[in-house]
């Protein structure tokens, strides 16, 4: 659709198979966009050297967006598993575009999170990639309805709880969830919507890793010891001194470790250390 503006929003679902009661913005979003492999197999025979049948496979829906600055947290938590019951929370994922009398709603239920990458560097704004993977889709002739844009300014990082001797330059934290479309052998009560879709949604080991960026200073952590210790670092978020009511969120890993060095040195420029890192848990608290 030439000269269009898409929409997109999501919605927490109350179960497996329901579509979202209500829908939220997701703020300041880019590149929205929904994939529907028809999940189409080739069949060979001996003595044929072309395919005897495209056969139906499994079938899928694969969502992913970018949000360019990050004005509320309750999205990016989908991506944290209960502490109750370990599991993801059911989401939905609504994507349109109306221009004049030509419009277009595709809704996407039983989605999770499979990935986040949340990024920021010194002075700038906070990032996110989020991609999700999803059950049944529906496309329908109408109108995908209004969005209510945050009024709010976006997050900016001001500060981090992490040490004394060192200058952070950029982070960025990965979530993976490891999610796994598994389809079963259908017997007489077996029921899908659609009839090719996957039965469950299995949830493999979570990880969580990313990177540390700061000026090399006099302490230095040794990577080669014995033991190396772990500890809980927070990063504190927060908006621009101008908006009123302040807004401001702590995000916390668990259990953090350097996982290597990179000391990097430009010609007439800082002397910087690029840290990998991994943790155990992750946690925002506003």
């Amino acid at each position: 659709m030439k000269a269009s503006y898409a929409r997109a929003m999501y919605g927490v679902q109350g179960a497996e198979g329901t579509v979202a009661d209500t829908w939220l913005p997701i703020g300041l979003v880019d590149r929205p966009h929904v994939e529907i492999p028809a999940g189409i197999e080739r069949i060979y025979s001996v003595g044929d050297w072309n395919a005897k049948e495209l056969s139906e496979g499994m079938t899928l829906a694969n969502v992913g967006f970018s949000i360019v600055a990050l004005e509320e947290w309750d999205l990016l938590q989908q991506a944290r598993r209960s502490d109750v019951t370990g599991e993801l929370p059911w989401l939905s994922f609504k994507w349109g575009y109306i221009k004049g009398a030509v419009h277009l709603t595709v809704t996407v239920i039983d989605l999770k999170v499979d990935t986040m990458t949340l990024r920021c560097d010194a002075g700038g704004r906070v990032n996110v990639d989020m991609a999700l993977i999803g059950g049944k889709v529906e496309k329908a002739d109408a109108d995908p309805g209004n969005m209510d844009f945050f009024g709010s300014r976006a997050y900016r990082w001001f500060e981090m709880v992490w040490d004394e001797t060192r200058d952070l330059l950029a982070f960025e934290m990965n979530v993976r969830n490891n999610l796994t479309p598994q389809p079963v052998i259908a017997g007489s009560g077996t029921t899908r919507d659609p009839d090719r879709k996957w039965d469950y949604l299995d949830e493999g080991n979570n990880e969580i890793d990313g990177t540390l960026s700061y000026f090399l200073g006099d302490a230095t952590i040794d990577l080669q010891a014995c033991l190396i210790e772990g500890a809980n670092h927070d990063l504190a978020f927060q908006t621009c001194a101008d908006v009123s009511p302040a807004q401001a969120a702590t995000l916390t890993l668990t259990e953090l470790k350097l996982t290597g060095e990179d000391h990097q040195a430009n010609v007439g420029g800082n002397i910087v250390v690029v840290s990998p890192f991994m943790a155990t848990d992750w946690e925002v608290t506003d």
